[in-house]
C-alpha cells in the first residue's frame, strides 16, 4: 500500500513508515507520539504496558528525525516504535519480570537484543505485561493483574508475550519484542490475531542466564512478516556474548524472504500431534489455509512426525528451570505469599526433581530433534494449527470445565518446537464464531527461517485478516 493511501500513522507498518519518513510525509517524532497516543486510548482496557517512557521515546525519536533529515537513517526501521517484554532488561526501567521479585529500581543496563535495536534507531516505548517470570502460556497474576484480548476483553490474551501480542493487535508500536519457552510468543499470536516467530534458537544471541537454556527463544510479535524480517535484521547474528548456542556468521535477509516464492515449497500438513483434539472451527480454518497454500503452488501433503507427546519431558524442564530462577532471588516467605499459586507450585516441584531427572527428559528432547530432522529430508516445512483452540475465557489458567490440570494441556502444538530449536511461527488464518482469530503455524528446519516465513508472507499477502480497530467488550 502506498503511503498516500493511508493517513493514520497509528496504523502504520514498519514499512509504510519508513517510506513516509524518507518522502518527508511523516517523522519519526509524529509516529511515536501516535503510538503513545494509541497507548492512552486502548491500554487502559487491557493492560497491555507495565511501563510506558514517552519523554525517552520522544527524545529518540527526535534524533531519528534529524538523521532522516540529513538522508542518513541508522537501518530500515530507524523511527520505528517498538516495545520490550518485561522479562527483557531495559536501561531505566525496571526489571520487574511479572513478580514481586522482580527489581524495583530503574535498570543500569540494557540486553543485547535492545542495544541492538537502540543502534537500529528504534525509539523504545516502555515494557509489555508477562506472567510471573513467563512462567504460562497466559498474562496474568498478582503483580501485573490481567492482560486481555482486545478481540473480546473477556477472553485470555495468552502469554506468556501477551502483552506484546496485544499492543500488536492495536499497533500501539509496530515492533514488539517477546520471547519463547515453550509457545509464548505464538500462543498470544494466535489468540490475538497477530504474526509472530520463534526464530531457530542461536539467531538471537542469548545472552541472559537462564535455566531454560535453548529452550527460551526471543523474536518479534508484529501485524506483518515482513515487520517482523526487518525486527530480525536488526537483532540477528553472531555475539561473542551469546551463553548458550550459536549463530551462522552468514546471516539470512529475513526481510527478503517475506518476498521469496513458495512454489514447489513441499510442505507436510498435520492436522494434530499425538492424537490431541482440535476444535472444529480450528480445523476447519487450518484445511482451508492447506488449500490455499496449494493454490499459491507449494506441494502441500498430509503427514504426521510420527513422536509422541514430550510433555512430561517438557514439564521436568521447564519446572526445574523455575526453580533455579526463584533460587536465584531467595524469596521470603512474605514474598512467596505474594506470588501467583500456580507458580509457587511448580518451583517446588521443580526443586524435587534430580539430575538424573533432568538429564533423562533432556535425552527425550535430543531424539525429538532427531526425528525432526529425518522428517524434514523430506519436507521443507510442517504446517499445522498453532493452538487447538481459540481464547477461553481471562483470568483462569485451563478452561473452565475442560479437566485440563497444566497450561501445556491445551497448547500441546508449540512447546515441542523449543524442545527442537526449530524455527516457528505463527499466522492468523481466520476467525471462529464468536470473531476469535485462529493461528497457522510453520515449523521449519534449522536456520532456514526464510522457509517460515515466506510460507507465512504469501498466505498473508493472498489472505489478508483484519485487525482490530479498539478493544471489544
Amino acid at each position: 500500500m502506498d503511503v498516500i493511501d493511508k493517513t493514520d500513522l497509528g496504523e502504520m507498518s514498519a514499512t509504510e513508515l519508513t517510506r513516509a519518513y524518507a518522502a518527508k510525509e511523516a517523522s519519526p517524532v509524529e509516529a511515536v507520539q501516535a503510538s503513545l497516543d494509541r497507548i492512552a486510548k486502548f491500554d487502559g482496557a487491557v493492560n497491555a504496558f507495565v511501563y510506558v517512557v514517552a519523554e525517552e521515546a520522544l527524545a529518540e525519536a527526535r534524533a531519528s528525525e534529524a538523521r532522516w533529515a540529513k538522508g542518513a537513517p541508522l537501518s530500515p526501521i530507524d523511527g520505528v516504535p517498538a516495545t520490550i517484554k518485561e522479562l527483557t532488561r531495559v536501561k531505566g526501567i525496571p526489571f520487574r519480570k511479572g513478580s514481586v521479585l522482580g527489581e524495583k529500581e530503574p535498570s543500569p543496563t540494557d540486553l543485547e537484543i535492545v542495544t541492538k535495536l537502540r543502534q537500529a534507531g528504534t525509539p523504545i516505548l516502555g515494557t509489555t505485561a508477562s506472567p510471573e517470570f513467563g512462567w504460562k502460556g497466559l498474562t496474568h497474576g498478582p503483580e501485573g493483574g490481567n492482560t486481555l484480548n482486545p478481540w473480546n476483553t473477556a477472553r485470555a490474551s495468552g502469554g506468556s508475550s501477551g502483552g506484546a501480542a496485544v499492543a500488536a493487535a492495536l499497533n500501539m508500536g509496530v515492533l514488539h519484542e517477546g520471547s519463547d519457552g515453550a509457545g509464548s510468543i505464538r500462543i498470544p499470536s494466535s489468540f490475538c490475531g497477530v504474526f509472530g516467530i520463534k526464530p531457530t534458537f542461536g539467531w538471537v544471541p542469548s545472552t541472559a542466564p537462564t535455566g531454560l537454556f535453548e529452550l527460551a527463544h526471543r523474536g518479534p510479535l508484529t501485524r506483518t512478516v515482513e515487520d517482523s524480517g526487518l525486527f530480525l535484521n536488526a537483532v540477528a547474528g553472531p555475539s561473542v556474548n551469546a551463553l548458550y548456542g550459536r549463530s551462522p556468521k552468514e546471516v539470512t535477509d529475513f526481510a527478503a524472504a517475506s518476498r521469496r516464492s513458495i512454489k514447489g515449497m513441499r510442505i507436510a500438513y498435520a492436522r494434530t500431534l499425538d492424537g490431541a483434539p482440535v476444535a472444529p472451527a480450528v480445523a476447519e480454518a487450518v484445511d482451508r489455509a492447506a488449500k490455499a497454500l496449494a493454490d499459491l503452488g507449494a506441494i502441500v501433503e498430509e503427514a504426521d512426525p510420527g513422536f509422541a507427546s514430550p510433555q512430561q519431558a517438557l514439564l521436568d524442564l521447564w519446572y526445574a528451570a523455575q526453580a533455579w530462577a526463584v533460587e536465584q532471588v531467595n524469596p521470603t516467605p512474605e514474598q512467596i505469599a505474594k506470588m501467583d499459586p500456580g507458580f509457587v507450585s511448580i518451583t517446588e516441584q521443580g526443586r524435587l526433581l534430580s539430575a538424573r531427572d533432568f538429564i533423562a527428559a533432556d535425552q527425550i528432547r535430543a531424539q525429538l530433534k532427531v526425528t525432526m530432522a529425518k522428517f524434514h529430508e523430506r519436507y521443507d516445512a510442517l504446517m499445522l494449527p498453532t493452538m487447538p483452540l481459540t481464547a477461553f475465557e481471562a483470568g483462569v489458567d485451563v478452561p473452565t470445565g475442560s479437566g485440563m490440570t497444566e497450561w501445556t494441556d491445551w497448547s500441546p502444538f508449540t512447546y515441542p518446537f523449543n524442545m527442537t530449536e526449530q524455527p516457528a511461527v505463527s499466522v492468523n488464518c481466520g476467525f471462529d464464531a464468536d470473531g476469535l482469530p485462529i493461528g497457522l503455524q510453520f515449523v521449519g528446519r534449522w536456520f532456514e527461517d526464510e522457509v517460515v516465513l515466506a510460507l507465512a508472507a504469501a498466505y498473508q499477502a493472498a489472505h489478508p485478516t483484519p485487525f482490530v480497530d479498539a478493544p471489544r467488550s
